[in-house]
């Protein structure tokens, strides 16, 4: 397979790789990390749609790199690699979803090129950081042609390949709040090999508990490769809210979740599979989370 041809543009700023976008309208694509990007294109397609003419490379700016503290919320820029997130202590001990799926990702090769903020574009409903992310609460920053506009990750996901940027915009940053005492995050995932391979069911959770680790005050509960989008559990953190913490209330939990998921069957699993792995890895992040509090 070759690459179609393409005009190859190296953006040193924010503004130039926007007004290159602008230029070029629908015949182009912004280039990060480039993993998933060019794989497609060497298919003849990206997600159905044409190649596209242009790529706009973002790797040299600026203003898209950076992760750290900044008030109440981690600020990670979008031009983030998962290697970066991999070997962040910030991450590793406030985010631990997200530690936990940037160290299952593919292989080091790739995490040193691949960008969170691609992995989150690229809108594949196994993408691994994309569950973390919605059980953290992160809101993407995102900049285009008419200014700035900040968006809930909840809100960003529309279908596979299928996000909500207009014409022109990229994601700037994302915002995610650090977590409060007495809460921990983690992420489990199913795959047929440890690495280099597709999720075929992924659980990310973030639990919050009273002090006395007795009850929980709140969850939030992100599943990946279960529907055409990663999505959130909501009538399975319902169940959580107030529970005691046992196993018991981290069943029923995996138990609800499945009910409401809706997984397709594809030549890596069937949906059967998918809905029973659902109770399963459900589960056990979540006792991994409450191993972390």
């Amino acid at each position: 397979m070759f690459l179609p041809d393409f005009t190859y543009h190296r953006a040193k700023s924010l503004a130039e790789a926007l007004a290159l976008l602008a230029d070029h309208g629908n015949e182009a694509r912004v280039l990060a990390g480039g993993t998933d990007l060019l794989l497609h294109m060497k298919r003849g397609n990206v997600w159905g749609r044409p190649c596209p003419k242009h790529l706009v490379s973002v790797r040299d700016i600026a203003e898209l790199k950076g992760l750290e503290l900044d008030g109440g919320d981690i600020r990670m820029g979008a031009g983030t690699t998962h290697r970066e997130a991999e070997l962040s202590p910030l991450v590793r001990e406030n985010l631990g979803a997200l530690s936990d799926a940037v160290n299952q990702l593919a292989s080091v090769q790739i995490r040193n090129v691949a960008t969170i903020a691609g992995n989150v574009c690229n809108a594949a409903p196994c993408a691994d950081t994309a569950a973390p992310l919605l059980a953290l609460g992160a809101v993407a920053e995102i900049a285009g042609p008419r200014g700035k506009r900040t968006l809930p990750l909840e809100e960003f996901f529309l279908g596979p390949g299928q996000v909500n940027l207009n014409p022109g915009e990229v994601i700037r940053e994302f915002r995610i709040p650090r977590p409060p005492a007495g809460a921990a995050s983690a992420y489990a995932r199913v795959a047929r090999r440890e690495a280099m391979d597709i999720t075929i069911v992924g659980a990310a959770v973030q639990l919050y508990c009273t002090p006395d680790k007795k009850r929980i005050k709140e969850a939030r509960i992100a599943l990946n490769t279960v529907a055409p989008r990663p999505v959130r559990a909501r009538e399975a953190e319902q169940v959580l809210r107030g529970a005691p913490v046992d196993e018991a209330a981290f069943r029923e939990a995996g138990k609800i979740a499945a009910m409401h998921a809706a997984p397709r069957t594809s030549f890596r699993s069937t949906a059967e599979y998918r809905r029973e792995m659902v109770k399963v890895f459900v589960r056990r992040a979540l006792q991994k989370a409450l191993e972390r509090i």
